[in-house]
């Protein structure tokens, strides 16, 4: 149960019900979260839009950035993002137990060394940001990434820390 009351579609007013019936053609179903945050919709549009802006196809694939996301939110303990994010791999055809390496021992997990290279950066960005510096840059840039792809991988590290903070902080229950 999480700990604020969550807003359902029969009891919001006409622009959440706008926004619900968007984030419902996207996910197919309106996630807890959405619903935790439904007595601000305007966290939720802006949010939405961070989103789309972040997640969306660039100089990383949104395969990656997910990926991404579900390390990052193994490092946080995040259990309803690992839920939601995970299904979501699986939508993009990556197996249950691959997605499942990612949240607990991603150095394990069946990847190229380049993605493997995002991965330990996010790791830590996630637990040490005050101690990233050039050295963790050019890493990444020797591993064939060029600053397109970190500046989109530092966005999605942040992204997915916001989320993981806002689902533990409101104690969301998975959706699956």
């Amino acid at each position: 149960m999480p700990y604020v009351n969550e807003t359902e579609e029969a009891q919001a007013e006409p622009r959440l019900k706008e926004i619900y019936r968007n984030i419902e053609q996207n996910f197919g179903f309106i996630p807890h979260y959405f619903k935790a945050l439904g007595a601000m919709p305007k966290a939720i549009e802006g949010q939405l839009q961070l989103s789309a802006a972040v997640m969306g196809e660039g100089a990383l694939s949104t395969l990656i950035k997910e990926q991404i996301g579900v390390v990052v939110s193994g490092i946080n303990a995040s259990s309803y993002c690992i839920f939601i994010h995970m299904e979501l791999l699986q939508r993009f055809g990556m197996e249950k137990a691959q997605a499942r390496k990612l949240t607990n021992n991603y150095e394990t997990a069946a990847v190229e060394p380049n993605v493997k290279a995002l991965f330990r950066f996010a790791d830590k960005l996630t637990r040490k940001p005050y101690d990233i510096d050039d050295e963790d840059i050019e890493a990444l840039k020797k591993a064939g990434w060029n600053e397109a792809a970190v500046r989109e991988t530092v966005l999605t590290v942040a992204y997915f820390n916001y989320v993981n903070r806002v689902s533990l902080g409101l104690g969301l229950v998975a959706d699956f």
